[in-house]
């Protein structure tokens, strides 16, 4: 009995493994436009575009998208794209921009849209609620999750550690051959001397992440028999390229295994650029759309050795926006609530002095 349960229990596998394989039973929508996701074709390549940012320069009070995003969406939609996904701080304030972002963004789009919550995206009522992780329902054996690294300050919790440990328990049917993780901040980078230097200006913890301890260990284990595409979206506004591409681990973990730490976000400057992943079955081929008609180079390029090499490297100060950025940093509400603390500490450091 136990024979023949085991090759109906393998046999239930398989039918359920050709059903999923054919596409989702259930089709996911998209919680912005409503759009669902639609099944690879038939040779099985789906494509996905990535970007991140879309609320443009920090200094952006307009509650509409980045310029640079709006200003392509013709040529976005005309990828056939079967995914477009956010790396976070798609908003500057999710409640007063929602209204706008759905008149000139989201109503236009013709792929379903999802968005990994950044610091920016999160209403002070609904923050720390939002879903820690959301699962895509995707093609075949692949997967995409979406992380919200601000609900516990980086820190991954079990629950989603549960998550990763599954997919190595799956039967081999199960098991992803792809598996693209979209955080905005890249908690890969915080305590890995390859990167840390190198986005500084990014959102971090506060008293650091269980990445190295609890994550990355889970992530080699699956690069065994996967390739893992960690895609973050915290670039800072000094970033040399909208564009970071660092292969981690070597591809010879197995025939398609690896780990690749990405990142990819606008600020409605000159560099403005998306990812473009056309998944195939046995690779992903990768590329690049410049927002503002600049010569991208593959990728692949902008790795961390380039970005080394750039920085220090800027455009240059422009003076003519001098009278702007110091009118958009006084009108700022923050520039208020630190000149109102250190105010605030002087009173009370001359109170305990006269003391």
């Amino acid at each position: 009995m136990g024979t023949w349960a085991h090759v109906l229990g393998r046999a239930a596998i398989l039918l359920i493994g050709v059903l999923l394989s054919a596409g989702p039973v259930h089709a996911q929508r998209s919680p912005f436009n409503g759009l669902e996701v639609l099944p690879a074709d038939s040779s099985g390549h789906y494509r996905i575009l990535i970007g991140g940012h879309f609320h443009g320069e920090s200094t952006n009070r307009s509650g509409y998208p980045a310029a640079t995003l709006l200003a392509n969406l013709d040529t976005i939609n005309s990828l056939g794209a079967h995914l477009f996904l956010s790396t976070g701080d798609l908003f500057m304030d999710p409640v007063k921009d929602l209204p706008r972002y759905q008149r000139a963004l989201f109503s236009k789009l013709k792929m379903p849209f999802f968005n990994a919550p950044g610091n920016h995206d999160l209403s002070a009522s609904a923050g720390k609620e939002a879903d820690e992780l959301k699962e895509i329902v995707t093609w075949q054996a692949d997967r995409v999750l979406l992380l919200n690294t601000e609900r516990e300050d980086g820190t991954i919790s079990s629950d989603v550690l549960d998550r990763l440990a599954s997919l190595l328990e799956a039967e081999d049917l199960f098991i992803p051959r792809h598996l693209f993780i979209i955080s905005h901040r890249p908690i890969w980078a915080e305590d890995d001397p390859l990167y840390s230097d190198l986005f500084k200006e990014n959102t971090r913890s506060t008293f650091g992440t269980n990445f190295r301890k609890d994550v990355y260990p889970l992530l080699e284990k699956i690069a065994q028999h996967a390739h893992v595409y960690w895609i973050s979206g915290s670039l800072g506004g000094s970033a040399p390229s909208s564009i970071f591409f660092q292969p981690h681990a070597p591809d010879n973990l197995s025939r398609n295994g690896g780990i690749t730490f990405i990142q990819c976000a606008i600020r409605d400057e000159p560099r403005d650029a998306l990812l473009i992943a056309d998944v195939y079955p046995d690779t992903v081929k990768w590329s690049a759309l410049s927002l503002t008609g600049q010569q991208l180079q593959a990728p692949e390029t902008y790795d961390a050795a380039w970005w080394r090499s750039k920085r220090g490297k800027g455009e240059g100060f422009n003076w003519r926006l001098l009278p702007y950025r110091v009118k958009s940093t006084v009108l700022h509400r923050a520039f208020w609530w630190g000149a109102g603390l250190m105010l605030l500490l002087v009173v009370l450091v001359r109170r305990i002095v006269r003391r």
